[in-house]
């Protein structure tokens, strides 16, 4: 199974379990870090069954990209 890096374009290959790449990965504040990995499920990327609570920090991730110049 290919999976891409979450940051919008980046299109580098990770591992499933991972949220993104080391680059995007550090780019983003501690805080969403810190959400991503306390709202993920260890297996969520093969049951393709994540938590609310990690689709929100997610679309919070993604927010705070699309506000970045």
């Amino acid at each position: 199974m290919k999976h891409t890096c979450h940051w919008p374009n980046c299109g580098k290959e990770v591992p499933p379990a991972m949220w993104g790449c080391k680059t995007h990965w550090f780019r983003l504040p501690a805080n969403l870090r810190a959400r991503i990995w306390a709202t993920y499920r260890a297996g969520q990327e093969i049951t393709k069954t994540p938590s609310q609570e990690y689709l929100a920090a997610a679309l919070d991730v993604q927010r705070w990209i699309r506000e970045q110049p």
